[in-house]
């Protein structure tokens, strides 16, 4: 679960991204966030700290509700159980 969301937000960051006309490397240098870190949220192979989303979202103008556009509640349920089988 929580690895499909870490997917579907390195797309919508890649789809953002993209509609801005930006490369990963104009990315990593309006935000600080290295180039290959960048690649790795985009593929969602990479956690995100929240200093890092903030940093994007700003080099992108685009608030975190844009961000977090992709969110399904019901999509992205958390089912403590499945910890405990």
């Amino acid at each position: 679960m929580c690895n499909d969301f870490k997917k579907d937000l390195g797309i919508n960051i890649r789809k953002i991204r993209q509609q801005k006309k930006m490369t990963q490397e104009d990315l990593s240098l309006e935000s600080t966030v290295s180039r290959s870190h960048i690649a790795m949220i985009e593929a969602g192979k990479r956690d995100i700290t929240i200093s890092a989303l903030f940093k994007i979202s700003r080099a992108l103008n685009a608030n975190l509700q844009e961000i977090f556009n992709f969110d399904d509640v019901e999509k992205y349920k958390f089912n403590i159980e499945k910890f405990y089988e």
